[in-house]
């Protein structure tokens, strides 16, 4: 149990939000009590509030444990430079502590005054590891200098050694980032192609509904598969969809079904696209999350505003 105070950013991120979820979907079973369509939608919108917070603060950390990882070569070999000259280590440490290290000097700060509070080295350093657990490299570097520095070697050497070591992964990443722009490129030309295809898609849908010539089940019907329904486990779907569509205003009849599943495939593709293309371009599936924002950011005003012009 944490005691009061001790509760931290990352704790009330993601839990505040998903309380505020459960808010919204006990309201809304209250207000629209019975109406299933509209609780559907209540806990889609309760789901967005529960988890973006998360993957907002998750894309956040993981961009600034990057920076930290960029000038963790340069904070060693300082280190070194400083260790030569005669200095101790924890001494090195406090004179790098007033340097400037971009993410990584406010951690580098913490050590100092760890150290000035008479925390040995070694658990300062194993500290740093798991304040920064999300970094594979920073926690292998840290490993590595407190076995040579349990084990009295030549730390200044090994110190030296990671630093280049470090500086030589990055630089492959780089290239790596690099050679990865143009898939990057194509998946959001995919997305693009995707949401011209939805839009014939609905433009011929609806304007067959309306017409008349959608045949289903054998038979000509002048609506959408949902007019067909009346019941079982396809009810509540469309109740969904056709919730959607009171929610944006995309109209009614047929065509509102085909509008609201549309809306939904481009939301989807676009939250999931950008993950996988964060996932290809920075290895990270929550550094996607800005080319979902993208993406979604986008193409639902583009489709919401076709439809509102009237095109289609």
């Amino acid at each position: 149990m944490k005691k009061i105070g001790e509760w931290g950013t990352k704790e009330y991120v993601t839990y505040i939000p998903p309380i505020i979820g459960g808010i919204l979907i006990i309201l809304t079973a209250i207000i629209f009590f019975g109406d299933v369509g509209m609780l559907g939608v209540a806990s889609l919108f309760a789901l967005i509030i529960g988890v973006i917070p998360y993957f907002m603060y998750m894309y956040f950390r993981v961009r600034d444990v990057a920076a930290m990882e960029d000038q963790l070569p340069n904070f060693l070999r300082d280190l070194v430079e400083e260790s030569r000259s005669g200095m101790t280590l924890p001494k090195a440490i406090e004179v790098c502590s007033k340097r400037d290290y971009g993410k990584l000097s406010r951690e580098i700060k913490r050590m100092h005054n760890q150290l000035t509070w008479g925390v040995s080295l070694d658990k300062v350093l194993k500290m740093l590891s798991e304040r920064i657990k999300e970094s594979s490299m920073i926690n292998r570097s840290m490993e590595i200098i407190v076995e040579a520095y349990k084990s009295g070697g030549d730390i200044v050497s090994t110190m030296r050694s990671i630093a280049m070591d470090t500086t030589i992964i990055k630089e492959a990443e780089k290239e790596r980032k690099s050679a990865m722009t143009q898939h990057i490129f194509a998946m959001y030309l995919i997305y693009f192609m995707f949401i011209g295809i939805i839009l014939a898609l609905t433009k011929i849908l609806t304007s067959f509904s309306t017409n008349g010539l959608m045949a289903i089940g054998g038979m000509t019907s002048s609506g959408g598969p949902c007019e067909s329904i009346s019941g079982g486990m396809s009810a509540p779907i469309c109740s969904f969809f056709t919730s959607l569509c009171r929610v944006f205003a995309l109209g009614t009849g047929s065509s509102c079904y085909y509008k609201s599943v549309f809306l939904s495939m481009i939301l989807i593709q676009g939250i999931f696209s950008g993950l996988v293309a964060g996932q290809i371009g920075e290895n990270s599936v929550f550094a996607g999350i800005k080319h979902s924002l993208i993406m979604v950011g986008v193409g639902f005003p583009i489709y919401i505003l076709i439809l509102k012009i009237g095109i289609l």
